[in-house]
């Protein structure tokens, strides 16, 4: 009987936790990706137009997932208990871990500053007051569950992630009804480098593939379906929430989605949609600030005290700087810092499968430069692009 206790745990970043199932597996990188970014994608694809945004995340979800693939394959191949950085160190060298460390480091900040500004719009809407107090006040609350630790949280996590799917799920069958075909036909070239970051924002799950491995071990296969159906559930998702915020609402789509919802369909429609506003950017908070916390311990041998100061500090100073645009944020992390994560995520990968410590035949990535060289060439000419934008 102890055997089978024992069996049932795994040590993870120093915490014994139960083995995860292939369903709790995909729940676990599902809840991970949805969360605040999904709220920036309607503003984006009713800018750029509803046909050509749709297109933009079907393509992008297409990369993010043979992305994620060759992370799983670098997981699956490394015998150690490492984060993005330290498996970037292993197979490419200390100057890999120091440039994704500080990639990462920046993108979860940027991340969590963008957690900040949505809440205060939400928070502020529904409400009423000053939409800075809000921030911080999102802030004060959120950065305690942080400090606070994993151990805490785990329990809400799952309730508050199926809460969010089922909300998305629920808000876009109640707004499906209210499409304008007029929404649909409506295209503007001009902005076509818009959507890009905030897209890629909404579906990065690198910590959630990191994470879900150390979870399931014992079984490549499993792990790769877990990882398939994790990823592709978000992008179901993300489409069908932009056809009908963006069919139901046009150009009057606001930069937090549900904002403008509930202006323009009235108390029910704002309740409901603010609600999962909150809830989303509350998790995807919490979320990204524990995993950029555990980087900082596990990866780069800071000590807790030091390492939870910077997860806390970093966006409420960014705020208090007056950096205040939710999609600018957005776009800024997923165009620029996910875009150069992800190039050297495909270096990192092409090393793993020479030099890695595991077989990993039953994981099944085969003919790698095939699906690696369109995704290289698709991240160095977002990022390109991504700087262009920025910079002009």
């Amino acid at each position: 009987m102890k055997l089978l206790e024992e069996k049932s745990v795994v040590l993870y970043k120093g915490i014994f936790k139960p083995i995860a199932s292939v369903s709790e597996a995909i729940f676990m990188i599902t809840g991970m990706t949805i969360g605040a970014g999904v709220l920036g994608i309607p503003y984006v694809v009713a800018q750029v137009g509803l046909k050509i945004g749709l297109l933009y995340i079907v393509i992008l979800g297409a990369v993010i997932l043979a992305l994620n693939l060759m992370l799983g394959d670098i997981a699956v191949r490394t015998k150690e208990e490492l984060q993005i950085p330290g498996l970037a160190g292993k197979y490419l060298g200390k100057w890999a871990r120091y440039v994704l460390s500080v990639t990462i480091i920046l993108s979860s900040a940027g991340a969590l500053l963008a957690y900040m500004i949505g809440e205060g719009q939400s928070l502020t809407a529904v409400f009423g007051g000053n939409q800075m107090m809000w921030g911080v006040v999102f802030w004060s609350l959120a950065s305690y569950v942080v400090w606070r630790g994993s151990r805490s949280v785990k329990k809400f996590e799952k309730i508050f992630s199926l809460a969010v799917m089922f909300l998305l799920l629920g808000l876009s069958l109640f707004l499906l009804p209210k499409f304008q075909t007029a929404n649909w036909s409506s295209f503007d070239l001009s902005k076509i480098l818009l959507p890009f970051g905030v897209i890629l924002f909404a579906l990065h799950s690198s910590f959630a593939i990191v994470e879900a491995h150390a979870l399931l071990p014992g079984s490549q296969k499993h792990f790769r379906r877990a990882l398939i159906t994790g990823t592709v559930i978000p992008i179901i998702l993300y489409i069908l929430f932009a056809l009908a915020v963006v069919g139901a609402t046009g150009l009057g789509t606001t930069e937090v989605a549900t904002i403008g919802l509930g202006i323009a369909y009235g108390k029910a429609f704002f309740i409901f949609g603010n609600i999962l506003a909150i809830l989303a950017m509350g998790t995807g908070f919490v979320g990204v600030g524990l995993a950029l916390k555990h980087t900082l311990m596990w990866d780069n041998k800071i000590d807790r005290l030091p390492a939870e100061l910077f997860v806390i500090a970093a966006p409420l100073l960014l705020y208090l700087f007056g950096i205040r645009s939710f999609i600018t944020v957005l776009g800024v992390v997923g165009g620029v810092f996910i875009g150069l994560e992800a190039v050297l995520l495909i270096l990192t990968c092409f090393q793993a499968r020479r030099k890695g410590d595991l077989e990993a035949s039953r994981y099944g990535l085969h003919h790698f430069w095939i699906l690696a060289a369109p995704v290289l060439l698709v991240f160095v000419i977002i990022t390109i692009l991504s700087l262009f934008r920025i910079l002009r």
